[in-house]
């Protein structure tokens, strides 16, 4: 079990904590340390809360806010894939049609350069006990 620090924002954070959002949504890219096609079931996730929307850097404001861990990790090809086998609701009800959701995850930073070489992942998380 490898346990890694990983930015995030509010929003997403308390969805997550509400256990309203049970997927988190990433792919490989240059500012994460994580290698999402080597996480594993049982790994932990450490999140810390970063100033945003919009990304601004990763300025950490709340540090090990909640710790979660890894359920399951799903690789998709691209965000379309991910959405029609996922479902809509791994976007907490941001975006209503497929084709908005694509444009949000291709908005997101280096994901329009990363998705075509690494794919993205559905991460399957559960809050640890305690937390």
């Amino acid at each position: 079990m490898t346990e890694y620090p990983l930015e995030i924002y509010q929003a997403p954070l308390d969805a997550i904590r509400s256990g309203v959002k049970k997927v988190e949504i990433r792919t490989n890219n240059s500012y994460e340390a994580i290698e999402y096609d080597k996480l594993i079931p049982g790994d932990r996730i450490a999140f810390q809360v970063i100033s945003g929307p919009p990304f601004v850097g990763l300025d950490v404001i709340k540090p090990n806010a909640l710790t979660v861990e890894v359920v399951e990790v799903r690789q998709y090809p691209d965000p379309k894939a991910l959405l029609m086998n996922e479902g809509m609701q791994v976007l907490s009800k941001l975006c209503d049609t497929i084709e908005e959701g694509v444009d949000m995850l291709y908005s997101f930073h280096e994901y329009k350069e990363m998705i075509p070489k690494h794919g993205i992942f559905a991460i399957e998380i559960r809050i640890v006990e305690g937390e």
